[in-house]
């Protein structure tokens, strides 16, 4: 065993990883899932357990975690007024839909596929963030209708689910095309990733109860492993509230760069381990 193999490494690391991921949490409103996926499959395949459940590990216990991050980052959005209600009671059920789907199909996907999908996805989306012109606000987008919308939301709540994130790294972009402020955006993308992290949750669990998989790490539940979670969780609730309080004083253009600047560096990593 190497040091960057042991349990006390491991261990060290997925404490670094909480509270980095924590505070992208409150500051970009992503739950941190773009950090906690790879950093928990890594972790997994470090420590010996079975590649091919790897990724699934990785991405259910990144659901649970998205969960606690993402709640501690909604609140202290909604106490600074940075969450549209209107909006989350509109999307959360198409939503939560899209997840009762995803989750449904992601334990019989190749892990790999996972991979490549997360990857993707995160670089298609930075480069927009990073490039694409950011509407006046209030600016109405014609052809995004309330229809189209709830359409996407479903499809959001499908790949947030099988990727193991909040859904930020998708609904906080279409907030921002449609023209609302970015700091809005972030806070009402973190409480719509509670309407994800938790169904997906239980999702993952159940799946994996039923699939009796053999060779999972100890402490789990289906796919979820609580353990991971337990180290990641409390550096990470820590650190949302001081990432919400910079997002609410950074220029929406330089939080826009940041966001984007997070997805390449997460989306490359990902794509190097295939």
């Amino acid at each position: 065993m190497t040091p960057e193999t042991s349990p006390i490494y491991i261990l060290v690391l997925l404490l670094v990883i909480g509270g980095a991921g924590g505070f992208l949490s409150g500051l970009l409103g992503v739950g941190g899932g773009v950090l906690f996926v790879p950093a928990l499959f890594f972790a997994m395949t470090a420590l010996g357990f079975d590649a091919q459940h790897a990724m699934h590990i990785a991405v259910a216990t990144s659901l649970l975690i998205v969960f606690a991050t993402g709640s501690t980052s909604a609140v202290s959005h909604y106490k600074r007024g940075g969450v549209d209600l209107s909006l989350v009671k509109s999307w959360g059920p198409f939503i939560l839909l899209g997840v009762a789907i995803g989750a449904l199909f992601a334990s019989s996907i190749d892990g790999d596929v996972l991979k490549r999908v997360f990857a993707g996805i995160t670089l298609l989306i930075s480069a927009y963030m990073a490039f694409g012109r950011e509407k006046i606000t209030g600016e109405g987008v014609a052809w995004l209708t309330m229809k189209v919308q709830r359409a996407f939301c479903i499809v959001i709540g499908m790949i947030s689910s099988m990727i193991g994130v909040g859904g930020a790294i998708l609904t906080v972009p279409m907030m921002s095309y449609s023209g609302m402020p970015m700091q809005k955006a972030v806070g009402t993308g973190a409480a719509l990733g509670i309407v994800i992290s938790l169904p997906g949750t239980i999702g993952f669990m159940l799946s994996g109860m039923l699939h009796n998989i053999d060779g999972l790490p100890p402490y789990s539940v289906g796919y979820v492993n609580f353990a991971a979670a337990a180290a990641i969780v409390p550096t990470a609730m820590l650190l949302a509230p001081v990432g919400v309080k910079i997002s609410h004083a950074m220029p929406r253009l330089m939080l826009r760069r940041v966001f984007a600047a997070v997805l390449v560096i997460v989306s490359i990593r990902m794509f190097m381990s295939l």
